[in-house]
């Protein structure tokens, strides 16, 4: 795809007084410069416009922004809607002080050919919050306005009370307000220079990308963003998934529909500490397994957005959060079920404290494809799971067998049994970082039910060395016990046990302990009841 890309230092009065709208997409986050952002770009412009001698031109940045031939009126700001958004407020500040300075009406707002106002210079379309009402608030502004606000948001102290603004448009504006207010009484400054400079001696650099469609411009431009952003933070592949779900409902003038869907699906994941990416990356590996894939795993957003199996390519945008519904419910059932005293629950612990979370798309792939049900296959499959990835302990190398597990879920086989009969208590000897699991594996060996909540102690440890001389161990046997499995006990969190186990057990309880339960996990690796 070749890239039709114009690019040209320009001042902000000619970034500003065009006749186009700059509009923020839907995808994007919400407005969020704060404070500090803003003093920052306030302190620079007004040192640049002090300069000793003359005023120094100031550059700001660039923005990246997509034009399509369907809608030439408007530039969507793929990238610099934060520093373009707070410029804009700054202008109208500014506009305040100087009402009868028609430039700067021309820059706020659109002004169609027979010199009618038409709108703002900049829309918002983000819709998880409300952007645009509260935008086009303070860009409705007046002077009193301004006033009026300062008063209600300042303390006795005249300090700002931050939880009074109604949204970072209007604090922002508000700071400027106060800045530029304070910088005009202060030696009777007069404001027209510095909206001189802040025109015509600060600049910005646009870089515009064209295209046939709006869809195409924008391809283009966050290719360009990708490739020279290495400020701030990019956009996650999420919002992406969300501009392309929220074209769909568009199509179908069901925009209102997705928005509340989106809004839920985002609370629902929040609540699970999860990124919505995430969500996402547990989808791809369903896919992935309906699709017989069992390949390395390929970047995310190429997979949403390039391949010919992705779910954009193939589905509604309502079956497409119907299957991202299902993967929360899914999620939100494991969380549940880990802290209740069942079968499930003493699997689903072993899956949950192992190292990464490869075992876990597993689950999550067999409860979507075979539904939300507790039986006796799942329970078989749990334990296969298990035993593989305890057997190879803590190391991402399972994901290749995972991506295979997935596969046959998909296509209803049976995973290996992956019984290893040539394993000896000698495997046992180094735990690694699986210590706390292999602990409560072989806790879990001989019983059905899981502990709702529990703890794993050590019974000796280093800071009790004091106590064990005195009870006749040597350092060599402290040395020799401390990481072996038969010093890790495993307790009931709800019950209170004593703190002090150094009594109850002696060096040699402790290798008869460690003997025992080498053996539990040699029986259970080998399959044997």
């Amino acid at each position: 795809m070749a890239l039709s890309l114009s690019a040209e230092q320009k001042e902000l009065l000619k970034i500003f007084k065009i006749e186009e709208q700059y509009v923020i997409p839907a995808y994007q986050r919400p407005y969020s410069w704060s404070y500090d952002h803003c003093l920052q770009l306030y302190n620079d412009l007004m040192t640049s416009y002090r300069h000793e001698g003359h005023k120094e031109d100031y550059f700001i940045g660039n923005i990246i922004i997509a034009k399509s031939d369907e809608s030439k009126d408007v530039l969507e700001v793929i990238d610099g809607q934060q520093r373009l958004t707070t410029l804009l407020l700054l202008i109208k500040v500014l506009s305040v002080f100087q009402p009868n300075l028609k430039i700067l009406d021309e820059i706020i707002y659109n002004i169609d050919w027979t010199g009618e106002k038409n709108g703002f210079r900049l829309k918002s379309k983000i819709f998880e919050v409300n952007d645009e009402k509260f935008l086009e608030k303070v860009l409705s502004y007046k002077r009193e306005d301004f006033n009026k606000r300062l008063n209600e948001v300042k303390d006795k102290k005249n300090k700002f009370i931050t939880k009074k603004f109604e949204s970072k448009f209007e604090s922002n504006s508000l700071y400027f307000y106060d800045w530029i207010n304070f910088y005009i009484k202060d030696s009777n400054n007069s404001i027209d220079g510095f909206i001189s400079f802040l025109l015509k001696n600060v600049y910005l650099l646009p870089i515009e990308l064209s295209g046939k469609t709006q869809s195409e411009a924008n391809e283009k431009a966050l290719i360009i963003f990708e490739t020279i952003n290495n400020r701030g933070m990019n956009l996650e592949d999420a919002d992406i998934f969300k501009a392309k779900l929220y074209k769909k409902s568009e199509k179908l003038n069901e925009e209102s529909i997705f928005i509340e869907l989106w809004g839920e699906f985002k609370n629902r994941s929040e609540k699970l500490n999860l990124e919505i990416d995430d969500i996402f990356r547990y989808y791809s590996h369903i896919i992935r397994g309906k699709e017989g894939i069992s390949s390395s795993e390929i970047n995310l957003r190429n997979f949403f957005t390039l391949q010919s199996y992705s779910p954009f390519q193939l589905k509604r945008y309502r079956e497409i959060m119907d299957d991202l519904f299902k993967i929360v419910e899914i999620l939100e059932f494991i969380e549940i079920e880990k802290n209740k005293s069942s079968t499930f629950s003493k699997w689903l612990q072993l899956i949950n404290i192992y190292t990464n979370q490869y075992p876990k798309i597993a689950l999550v792939t067999y409860l979507f494809i075979n539904k939300i049900k507790i039986d006796s296959k799942l329970y078989d499959f749990l334990e296969s799971l298990v035993r593989y990835i305890y057997y190879y302990g803590s190391t991402t190398r399972i994901k290749f067998e995972i991506y295979s597990i997935n596969k046959k879920i998909c296509s209803n086989q049976l995973i290996d049994n992956y019984y290893r009969e040539d394993i000896d208590k000698e495997y046992f000897n180094y735990l690694g970082s699986l210590k706390y699991g292999y602990a409560l594996l072989a806790y879990y060996v001989d019983k059905d039910i899981s502990l709702a909540f529990y703890a794993t102690k050590k019974i000796i440890n280093l800071k009790d060395k004091k106590k064990l001389h005195e009870l006749g161990w040597s350092d060599e046997n402290i040395e020799k016990i401390l990481n072996k499995l038969g010093n890790f006990l495993v307790v009931d969190a709800n019950m209170k046990t004593n703190s002090t186990l150094l009594k109850d057990y002696t060096y040699k309880d402790l290798l008869d302990r460690d003997e025992q339960l080498r053996d539990k996990l040699v029986k259970f690796f080998k399959g044997c009841k």
